[in-house]
């Protein structure tokens, strides 16, 4: 569970890094005037997940955690000193919870000579439709870690907005999109029925897909044949086609020969 608390937490810090101002103003209630640097070396290199000056010029800190952590206090505290070490001031600071089981997490120290707070969110718990309608597509990954009630209208603008995406940069996408499905199984198996039902606007990679490996999606060959199909009406060639869909040159050509010899 630890690693693949990191997998997560390390795919959000690098959709953080793009900065989805969309939910910074949700969760903030302000927009970002300006992000700001978020490594701090010292002693030891700390990095914050997202550090961002919000348009009143006070300093937003946002970490994001996946799992129960009995120090994460402890943590923020010293987070907290060194964004003032750096920037002279105490951040506003929270904590966005994206776990899958309801937990309780400490939100404070309460010692002698010492008393210190910070906020917590559970991103389950707040309305995500701007998320969802957001130009940015870095707000509409996260957005999948919401509760999402049109599935069929989020399937369809993601996929439109992942199409025009180039090649490799959308590989980078769907490979973050994968990873944070994994923390919600119930919007994976409703985003693998609409696969099944529509063609995607593009060729998928199986190898960026841990899904595949793990044999959720049974749909694989329907959706390579329906991929297939679509792509020999622009007239691609029957050996590319076989390369891009992981069809048999065999395979392909029996689709060509039944669609220009309908029954």
């Amino acid at each position: 569970m630890k690693e693949e608390s990191f997998v997560y937490d390390r795919t959000l810090r690098e959709l953080f890094h793009e900065v989805p101002g969309t939910l910074v103003k949700l969760l903030s209630g302000q927009g970002i005037k300006e992000v700001l640097e978020t490594s701090f070396p010292k002693v030891e290199e700390r990095r914050v997940d997202l550090l961002a000056r919000l348009e009143d010029n006070t300093l937003f800190h946002l970490e994001i955690q996946s799992v129960y952590d009995p120090l994460m206090p402890v943590r923020m505290l010293k987070y907290a000193v060194l964004i003032y070490e750096h920037y002279h001031v105490f951040p506003r600071q929270m904590v966005l919870y994206i776990g899958v089981k309801k937990i309780r997490l400490e939100n404070k120290i309460s010692r002698q000579n010492l008393c210190y707070t910070y906020a917590i969110r559970d991103i389950g718990e707040f309305d995500c439709r701007a998320l969802m309608e957001s130009d940015d597509i870095t707000d509409n990954i996260i957005a999948i870690l919401c509760q999402i009630e049109d599935m069929d209208r989020f399937y369809q603008k993601l996929m439109q907005k992942l199409a025009r995406l180039e090649s490799k940069k959308r590989e980078d996408y769907l490979r973050k999109l994968f990873y944070l499905m994994r923390l919600r199984p119930d919007v994976a198996k409703m985003l693998k029925e609409r696969g099944k039902e529509h063609t995607m606007p593009f060729v998928l990679d199986k190898e960026i897909d841990p899904l595949y490996r793990e044999g959720i999606e049974k749909g694989q060959k329907e959706r390579e044949v329906a991929i297939a199909r679509e792509l020999l009406k622009q007239k691609v060639d029957i050996k590319v086609i076989a390369k891009s869909t992981g069809l048999s040159e065999a395979e392909v050509k029996k689709l060509s020969d039944a669609s220009d010899n309908p029954s």
